[in-house]
């Protein structure tokens, strides 16, 4: 997102995965809500609301970043009324940026130069890529494994989100608690790549600070340009003195 959307980067695939998941989630909530319990479809509009927060905060960071402000809400305005937690029915609006993805995916189709390209943006992309990866395996796997057993914790699936949330965080209220073997297996499994998902973000953060600015590396290429000019300038000028040098012994 920016003020003229002329090449494809990390984040912009990124957001349209999450327009994708966004209109699915309101289509499942509007046509299909007979076939789910009420726990399932507050958790939909949860998730869906998630999701419109990460929009918003791509809008402000793209706004924030822009050199021309007025230009760039004037050619990205019209995201925002798809990313409105509170008015589910613009929720449709997201297509309109998986259609520009999709034209700028076609006209230039190679992902790795993105990659290449915007490094720092990637690393952000992949983690929350990763993150909601998770949170949708981890609910799936412990809602089939706890869900409807003796003495389990996990009632519906707004249980084992929160379950899943609370576990990758790293927090672990110990509200609930699998009860089953399996359930503890894949307790597990969410702790390690919990831990594993933090490190990684933690890991970014910090990279952000400690990395040297663009500005910094332009003036120290800048600077080493100068000074091997200087060098050579300085070595043609002894070659010059000694050729002056030997011409008057001569």
């Amino acid at each position: 997102m920016r003020h003229h959307l002329t090449h494809l980067r990390a984040m912009d695939l990124l957001m349209a995965l999450l327009s994708i998941i966004s209109v699915v989630l309101v289509g499942l909530r509007w046509l299909w809500s007979e076939h789910f319990t009420p726990e399932t479809l507050s958790l939909f509009y949860d998730l869906d609301s998630l999701i419109c927060y990460i929009f918003l905060a791509h809008f402000a960071y793209g706004w924030f970043r822009a050199s021309d402000k007025r230009a760039f809400f004037k050619t990205n305005w019209f995201y925002l009324p798809g990313s409105l937690p509170m008015v589910e029915q613009l929720r449709w609006a997201r297509l309109i940026q998986l259609y520009r993805v999709i034209q700028l995916l076609r006209s230039s189709p190679n992902l790795l130069a993105i990659v290449r390209r915007e490094r720092n943006e990637t690393r952000l992309a992949g983690i929350l890529l990763l993150f909601f990866l998770q949170i949708g395996v981890g609910t799936a796997l412990i809602y089939w494994v706890e869900g409807g057993q003796p003495g389990s914790q996990i009632h519906n699936t707004y249980d084992a989100f929160w379950w899943t949330l609370v576990t990758l965080s790293t927090i672990g209220y110990g509200d609930i608690v699998p009860q089953t073997e399996e359930g503890r297996f894949v307790a597990s499994l969410m702790i390690i790549f919990g831990v594993g998902l933090f490190s990684a973000l933690s890991g970014f953060m910090a990279s952000l600070f400690l990395q040297p600015k663009k500005e910094d590396s332009e003036t120290d290429k800048w600077r080493h340009h100068y000074n091997a000019q200087q060098e050579q300038l300085l070595q043609e000028l002894k070659a010059l003195r000694a050729e002056v040098k030997a011409l008057q012994q001569k």
